[in-house]
């Protein structure tokens, strides 16, 4: 490992923030979902049928229409778990996918840390016996080293916090749109671009049919 390794490392934990900021600001509100199209005494019908078949519960999947509460609920449990009561699975698949990554991050940084950690220690306790084999780093090289990969293993318990709250704003949110009742001839839809300079960014599309 060289001190390369930290640029590398510090590259690798933004690029998680940008994956978790991409995959949740490409989010598409439009009018012609099935959701949307549901009125409101449909609704308040397909609510009260529900409630009449199955006792009152924070564990219920089988609910027609989805309870905001209860699927910022399940994502706050367990992440991802609110997206599979909203049925959006494809965003449980990046929930669990982001969480493996800050998970793999974080026990990279932390056996990266305690290993320099002892080293450096090593190197400057009054004990002449104590060792290590590592030639090509002075002590202040292990100290950076150490110093950094600390901060990382920061930024990464960080990254998994603020992904952790999004999870859970955003399966709130997404529930509240399903019932959410507009116009079929409005949508608005957020997408990525790349603009004439190659630099990535987000237009947000208004149109009326």
């Amino acid at each position: 490992m060289t001190l390369i390794g930290l640029v590398y490392n510090k590259r690798s934990i933004q690029a998680i923030f940008f994956i978790v900021s991409f995959f949740y600001l490409t989010l598409n509100v439009s009018a012609q979902s099935k959701d949307t199209s549901i009125n409101k005494n449909t609704a308040t019908n397909n609510l009260q049928s529900t409630a009449s078949s199955f006792p009152d519960s924070i564990f219920r999947f089988n609910a027609k229409i989805q309870s905001p509460k209860r699927a910022g609920f399940y994502s706050a449990l367990i992440p991802g778990l609110g997206q599979i009561y909203n049925k959006q699975y494809w965003k449980a698949i990046i929930v669990y996918a982001g969480f493996g990554a800050v998970t793999g991050f974080m026990i990279s940084n932390v056996k990266k840390y305690q290993y320099y950690q002892k080293i450096y220690l090593g190197r400057i306790d009054s004990d002449p016996s104590t060792t290590d084999t590592i030639t090509i780093y002075t002590t202040d090289d292990i100290n950076t080293l150490r110093k950094g990969y600390r901060k990382y293993t920061e930024y990464t318990a960080i990254a998994g916090s603020v992904a952790y709250l999004i999870n859970i704003l955003d399966a709130y949110i997404s529930a509240h749109l399903k019932t959410f009742d507009m116009s079929k001839d409005i949508s608005l839809r957020a997408m990525p671009f790349i603009n004439d300079r190659r630099q990535p960014g987000f237009k947000i599309a208004f149109a009326l049919k």
